[in-house]
This record gives structure tokens, C-alpha cells and sequence, in this order.
């Protein structure tokens, strides 16, 4: 029966799998449609959000198939069961440029509160780390969509 001393090792259940071209497998970015494969590519393409997928590295992660330009889009690993989140499709200039366009609005609006004295009659509730609170809300909330890949912008394209 079930022995409660022995330990299981986790890593030892969920393991990547190869993706096969020849099987088809969940849309791991809209999770209704069917990955399959498209043409005689090596591509699969989803047949519910029109999103096409190369898997590389061996086969074992899933890549976006069209050059993204600026847009980081998420890759995954597939266990036999669904699909993990492996990464980005981001580089280090990608990722230095980002950290550089939240970095600089803060820094400049409290170097304008703390060095420049600027607006010194300001409600009492209006504390400059309320207004880096929101600067880096907005900030972050603006390099998210200039950055990452949608999934409505698939379903627009495939609407016309």
C-alpha cells in the first residue's frame, strides 16, 4: 500500500516533454483553441486565436513564429498535461531599456519635489511618495502596453 516514509521528488513528475509536430496540444495563450500544425512548417498555428508557435531549442519550448519587433511575448514548456510559463521572449537590451524608462520618471519627480522645490503649496495628502506610487503605476502601466503581446490584438487581426 502507501508507504509514508518514502519522498517524492517533484521534479520527478512533472518533466518537459519533447512537443511533437505531428500531435496537437492546448493553446497555451487563449486556452479554447487547438495548436496544429500549419502547412509543411515546422510551425503550429491555433486554430481559435490564429497565433502561430515554432517550438525550439530541441523541441522542448514553444516560441512565437512571427518577429514581434519591440514586443516581448511569453514562451512555454510543455509537461504532457498543459503548458508552463518558461520566460520571455526578451533581451537584455529590452529589459535594460525598460527598467530605464520606469527609473527616469521617478527619479526626476522627486528630484523635482526634494531638489527643485517645485510646487510647495500641494495639499498636505499629496506626499511625494503618493505621487511616485502613481507616477510608477502609470509608468509601468504604459511600458506594459507598448511592450508586451496581446491577445486582442490577434483577435483583431484575424476579425478582419
Amino acid at each position: 500500500m502507501f508507504n509514508s516514509n518514502s519522498s517524492y521528488n517533484t521534479s520527478q513528475l512533472v518533466r518537459q516533454q519533447v512537443i511533437a509536430l505531428n500531435q496537437s496540444y492546448p493553446c497555451p495563450r487563449c486556452n479554447c483553441g487547438v495548436l496544429e500544425t500549419y502547412g509543411l512548417t515546422e510551425t503550429l498555428k491555433c486554430n481559435g486565436c490564429s497565433r502561430s508557435f515554432v517550438p525550439l531549442r530541441n523541441g522542448r519550448c514553444l516560441y512565437p513564429s512571427n518577429r514581434m519587433g519591440f514586443k516581448i511575448a511569453p514562451t512555454y514548456w510543455w509537461d504532457g498535461l498543459h503548458w508552463h510559463w518558461a520566460g520571455t521572449t526578451a533581451t537584455a537590451s529590452q529589459l535594460a531599456a525598460i527598467v530605464c524608462m520606469f527609473m527616469i520618471p521617478l527619479m526626476a519627480l522627486n528630484g523635482a519635489f526634494h531638489y527643485g522645490h517645485i510646487w510647495a503649496e500641494r495639499p498636505e495628502w499629496l506626499s511625494p511618495a503618493l505621487l511616485s506610487a502613481v507616477v510608477g503605476l502609470v509608468t509601468i502601466q504604459a511600458i506594459y502596453f507598448m511592450c508586451w503581446d496581446f491577445d486582442f490584438v490577434s483577435r483583431r487581426r484575424a476579425a478582419r
